[in-house]
């Protein structure tokens, strides 16, 4: 039998700062016994699940990673994207990871079997910006930074459902209200637009910010602010 605390002299951690990987290495079978891989570049996004117990992360590797808050190690690391990943979200129940890229997709990830089960595509290629997915998790809305569009597509069918344009700059963040009848989508061209799901998807009303940087701070406020 080993002395317990003889074993744990023999792991060996390393700090991979290059390669964002901390491997603990057991030197007398030479091999190591537990790997965790950070993302390699900047991250970029992240966001909490509604419990609280998971947060995911999008990287300028175009990976999507989720992460136990309890222990603080990543659970599953996805790597569909092939360019930055620009935003993340959880849908309501927590067992749905979405994500949006620059390399023209969002996808929608499932928690219970590890995999990617919904990927959603613009009929032209578009960077995607900012994303949101309704309290229902039936409507996912992705922004663009070069169209300045809003694409819009149903989760259940991954059909495109509506592409909103009056933006005059990239879309940088996009927010439904409570009532979940009303998105509201922040814009580098110092406007919040709130969006009518109920009416066609027509412009509800337009506020004028005082400068771009404040609208990815504002839209969240600005939906609770009118509707509770």
């Amino acid at each position: 039998d080993h002395d317990p605390k003889f074993t744990l002299e023999l792991l060996l951690p390393f700090w991979f700062l290059g390669l964002g990987q901390l491997l603990v290495w057991e030197w007398q079978s030479e091999s190591y016994v537990f790997k965790q891989q950070g993302h390699f570049n900047n991250m970029a996004t992240l966001s909490y699940s509604p419990d609280a117990q998971y947060i995911v992360t999008g990287g300028e590797d175009g990976k999507v990673k989720v992460w136990n808050t309890s222990s603080g190690f990543c659970i599953v690391t996805f790597t569909e994207h092939t360019s930055a990943v620009t935003a993340v979200t959880f849908n309501s129940t927590g067992f749905v990871v979405l994500s949006a890229s620059l390399d023209g997709t969002v996808r929608a990830f499932d928690l219970h079997r590890y995999r990617n089960f919904r990927t959603f595509t613009s009929p032209r290629p578009t960077q995607f910006f900012s994303l949101a997915v309704d309290m229902s998790g039936e409507i996912v809305c992705a922004g663009s930074q070069d169209s300045f569009e809003i694409f819009v597509w149903s989760m259940q069918t991954g059909r495109l459902l509506e592409v909103l344009a009056a933006h005059e700059g990239p879309v940088s963040n996009l927010s439904f209200s409570p009532s979940h009848t009303l998105l509201a989508s922040a814009s580098w061209d110092k406007t919040v637009k709130l969006w009518d799901m109920f009416d066609s998807w027509k412009t509800k009303e337009t506020l004028v910010l005082n400068s771009d940087g404040e609208a990815t701070v504002f839209v969240a406020y600005f939906t609770w602010f009118i509707h509770g």
